[in-house]
């Protein structure tokens, strides 16, 4: 009998050589994964910068467009274009002139008026 307890001590342990080669690939593939992460956390954080120094420049822009349309629509410039013949205008006569008042005329005590109900469809 002692060959059969023999003949299992020379036995290559497969079970704890699986164990630990399983633990080895888990470890580098958080590891891998980790350096992953932060790769791509400073390759956004750089595209964020970039994205808001263009913000920046278009609010600039923005802002200088804004200045330029109310310089140009200010009515010192309007006059001055008008003056130098680059705005053709005409002047619009009396008779083209209609004059609406806001509120109706108070009715008179004792006067009939008719109403209008109707609803105008856009």
């Amino acid at each position: 009998m002692p060959d059969n307890h023999r003949r299992n001590a020379h036995t290559v342990p497969v079970v704890r050589f699986l164990t630990f080669t399983a633990l080895g690939l888990a470890a580098c593939a958080a590891g891998l994964s980790f350096v992953w992460c932060k790769n791509q956390m400073f390759t956004t954080g750089s595209q964020i910068k970039k994205l808001e120094g263009e913000l920046v420049q278009l609010r600039s822009r923005n802002e200088a467009a804004r200045t330029n349309i109310a310089k140009l629509t200010s009515t010192a410039e309007l006059q001055k274009r008008f003056a130098s013949g680059w705005i053709k205008l005409v002047p619009i006569s009396g008779d083209r002139i209609v004059l609406v008042s806001s509120a109706p005329k108070p009715a008179a005590p004792g006067e009939l008026r008719a109403v209008n109900n109707e609803r105008r469809q856009p």
